[in-house]
């Protein structure tokens, strides 16, 4: 693991990745190294709208560390201050910056697959692993099952399924819960993704590890899924996103 560094990073770019999810983009500072689902601490200056939970927030990078850049993407919520704040911010300013830490990482000697349960948000780390595996060819199996509420707030959508369609080893699957509220058409999974959807998906893998990362009330009730299928707590990762 890489030892924790302090610097400030300048906001390069803003994108509007998905309904209601924006990436911000800032200069990768020289030599800073992390691994793909790290996570790191953003401190603004100042909050211009007010937030109870002060200005520092931690967010997973969901840049891969083979990109010139780092970044992070958030759902965006206008109670939330300090995201506010965060989209205000002019291109070239600079927040203070402290990472990278967290060890929801991929061990590349492992040939188990890994089945990545994401919801929402929960999507970022995924990205970050799923890029860095795809750009270095590494040889670990990935299956990525990614729920959402509407098409519109699939994270990365294009990119993942650019990214499935040319790497043998990663497969993506994407499930919408309420497939009546898409402004589009919706040819693929739905529903949520519950006991029924993990065997079917999953049945024929031997040994699988699963990774879960979402809203807290997700992971929760994902882990009495694992547990209904007599999965061991040694072949279960965890990542709660609280408070996002």
């Amino acid at each position: 693991m890489y030892s924790m560094q302090e610097f400030k990073v300048k906001l390069t770019d803003k994108r509007q990745e998905a309904s209601g999810t924006k990436t911000f983009l800032f200069e990768k500072p020289k030599d800073f190294e992390y691994i793909a689902g790290q996570y790191a601490y953003f401190t603004l200056p100042e909050l211009k709208f007010p937030d109870p939970r002060g200005k520092i927030r931690h967010f997973t990078l969901s840049s891969s560390p083979t990109e010139d850049y780092l970044s992070i993407t958030v759902r965006m919520r206008k109670e939330s201050g300090y995201k506010m704040t965060l989209d205000s911010l002019p291109l070239g300013a600079k927040i203070d910056f402290r990472g990278p830490t967290g060890d929801f990482v991929v061990d590349e000697t492992d040939t188990r697959t890994q089945v990545m349960i994401a919801g929402g948000i929960g999507i970022t780390p995924y990205r970050s692993i799923i890029k860095d595996v795809s750009d270095r060819a590494l040889p670990n199996s990935i299956h990525l099952i990614y729920a959402n509420s509407r098409v519109e707030e699939i994270t990365f959508r294009d990119e993942l399924t650019q990214i499935s369609e040319s790497h043998p080893n990663i497969k993506v699957s994407m499930t919408v819960s309420n497939p009546d509220e898409n402004k589009e058409p919706w040819l693929g999974l739905t529903g949520r993704i519950d006991e029924k959807l993990l065997q079917s998906l999953t049945s024929s893998l031997q040994n699988p590890v699963f990774w879960l990362c979402g809203p807290p009330a997700m992971v929760q009730a994902l882990e009495e899924v694992l547990e209904q299928l007599r999965i061991p707590q040694e072949r279960i990762k965890i990542e709660k996103f609280s408070g996002y």
